[in-house]
């Protein structure tokens, strides 16, 4: 399992170097409101997900960042830095210069350069944002109607919607192939399915006012009265789309940057997430961002402040 070991970002935000040594299971990042955080968790996901940034993310990480390292626990580094180069990109007038950011540089534990697909199958990467959910790609979102209207969905509504597609659609893919393998692959059909189910203990923890939630569509019933999920409410909703989430990762070795999940979540709920997220996916390594004391219950020791993270 490849986790990130350190994140260095040098010139950050003008005030110094930023260095986090990270846990390879829980970490939790606290500071002020406007300390970075959220840039911090932003730059990092962008630069395990792309080989290049673009465009906006170009001009917003260069305006706070000079250069980034990430360090992996297998004793590779991902290195960015704030560096332009020109490029001819044509267009309808002819060939146009433009200046784009150089691509990062990986190197394995030897010191040699690799190419960005060599990291890709090593490192499974995924970000969850109260604020800001990473959706510009899901073309979907776009095509929403823009005027509101009390039966517009939510966009956190269409987040669940397609982590249950997510799910609904593996469970079937994994149900087809086991049924044409050999008997004795009972063993794993049958864990596959335990650790499918996990995630109603888990909301049966939180939601514990609600009946269990029927299996493919994730519609709940109270008081005999069945409805939707969209009825939930906001921070039901948030616990909803962040254990979708980290079932969809089906108990493989993963990173998740997830920024002030905990938004909207009774104190009760807050003292047990980080625990409960863990338990639905032991393999995957937690970089968290909080304000809320309740949530470090239990992982204290893990608990970062930003500006102490910070050499001048």
């Amino acid at each position: 399992m490849v986790t990130i070991k350190k994140i260095e970002i040098k010139g950050f935000l003008g005030k110094g170097d930023f260095e986090w040594i990270l846990d390879p299971v829980v970490n939790i990042l606290g500071g002020k409101n406007g300390s970075g955080k959220s840039s911090i968790f932003k730059l990092c996901y962008t630069l395990l997900s792309d080989e290049r940034i673009y465009d906006d993310q170009d001009k917003h990480f260069s305006t706070l960042f000079e250069k980034a390292i990430i360090t992996f626990s297998n004793g590779w580094t991902l290195t960015w830095e704030k560096k332009e180069q020109k490029v001819l990109t044509l267009d309808l007038s002819g060939a146009m210069p433009q200046l784009h950011r150089i691509a990062s540089v990986i190197r394995d534990e030897n010191g040699q350069e690799r190419k960005f697909a060599e990291l890709k199958p090593l490192v499974e990467v995924y970000l969850i944002s109260s604020f800001e959910q990473h959706i510009s790609r899901a073309v979907q979102y776009a095509q929403q109607p823009k005027a509101f209207s009390t039966d517009d969905p939510m966009m956190i509504d269409l987040l669940i919607e397609d982590q249950i597609n997510i799910r609904n659609r593996e469970f079937s893919r994994v149900m087809e192939e086991m049924s044409d393998a050999p008997k004795d692959n009972d063993e794993a059909r049958t864990s596959y399915i335990r650790n499918h189910k996990m995630i109603y203990e888990s909301l049966g923890y939180f939601l514990t006012e609600y009946d269990k939630p029927y299996i493919s569509t994730f519609d709940f019933s109270k008081n005999q009265q069945q409805f939707g999920y969209k009825k939930l409410s906001m921070g039901e909703k948030q616990v909803l789309l962040l254990l979708l989430m980290v079932s969809n990762a089906q108990r493989k070795p993963c990173i998740f940057f997830m920024d002030e999940p905990d938004l909207s979540m009774h104190i009760d709920w807050k003292e047990e997430l980080v625990t409960r997220l863990h338990e639905l996916n032991p393999n995957m390594q937690i970089i968290l961002s909080t304000h809320s004391p309740s949530v470090i219950t239990g992982w204290r020791d893990r608990v970062n402040e930003v500006n102490q993270l910070i050499k001048k």
